[in-house]
């Protein structure tokens, strides 16, 4: 589908505020720049980024022998470097930001026996289990209570590209939030619309993803990005730069791979329910 220029294609007085919902530390930065950037001086831009909660010791009810498989994830960075990592991305963009005390996915245990729900990396590409209904509710309250009352907004989602978990529970939580007050717009989620088979090993794409959360296309629309701006913000991540990209060129090659008009873009979709 051909993309529409976004900045051409609303009214952007009709909104009091864009509201970028962000999974993780580094979602907003790497799928939303170019939006964010380009509304700076226009519009309040307020990021939600949601699993940012360092994770807590194991239940006292669990046999500790259940859990010598406990995944360790020091590799990708800790919370606490995580979130300072994004307030300096946050403050670099000038863009309101917001962390929520929500555990990745991957250090989320059951509520009853108190075991990871996701036990390995690759288990957190998957669709939700119902041991994590507590807190896809929990999530839903908080964020209604976040964009309740708040006048008309641009409530921005990831799509769930690459089948992530808390991807798709953002997502679904999204669409709950869609009302006259509200309106829905979808990014395409990077890494994983680069390379769709960078975690899960499945072919993805936009058209797959919508099918899963139960909608249609209805329009494309594509933002310019400052490519030189875009490096610097995203090298504020130092703890996933690595673990995302081989070196400085295939950060740059990898964020400007996507173009729209001859330039580096990043893509949107409005969406209708099938």
């Amino acid at each position: 589908m051909d993309a529409t220029p976004l900045y051409d294609a609303f009214d952007w007085s009709d909104y009091e505020r864009v509201v970028v919902l962000s999974p993780h530390l580094d979602d907003a930065a790497l799928s939303c720049f170019g939006l964010l950037s380009g509304l700076r001086g226009v519009l309040s831009r307020l990021v939600i980024t949601i699993c940012c909660a360092t994770p807590a010791p194991a239940p006292p009810f669990v046999d500790i022998e259940t859990l010598r498989d406990d995944p360790d994830f020091s590799a990708y960075g800790t919370p606490e470097e995580r979130r300072l990592e994004d307030v300096a991305a946050m403050e670099q963009m000038d863009c309101d930001f917001v962390h929520l005390g929500f555990k990745d996915g991957v250090y989320r245990r059951s509520p009853t026996s108190g075991e990871y729900i996701y036990r390995t990396t690759r288990e957190k590409f998957v669709r939700p289990r119902i041991e994590d209904a507590s807190h896809i509710e929990e999530l839903f309250l908080v964020l209604r209570r976040l964009c309740q009352n708040m006048g008309r907004l641009l409530l921005v989602s990831p799509l769930s590209i690459g089948y992530h978990v808390d991807h798709s529970i953002t997502a679904h939580n999204a669409l709950r939030l869609e009302n006259d007050d509200v309106d829905l717009l979808f990014y395409e989620d990077f890494p994983y619309v680069l390379n769709p088979r960078y975690s899960h090993g499945l072919e993805d794409s936009p058209q797959k993803a919508m099918e899963r959360i139960g909608r249609v296309p209805l329009r494309r629309y594509a933002t310019p990005v400052d490519a030189d701006e875009k490096v610097r913000v995203v090298e504020r991540y130092t703890s996933q730069v690595p673990v995302l990209f081989e070196d400085d060129n295939d950060l740059r090659k990898s964020l400007t791979a996507r173009t729209f008009r001859g330039g580096p873009a990043e893509f949107y979709w409005t969406t209708a329910a099938t």
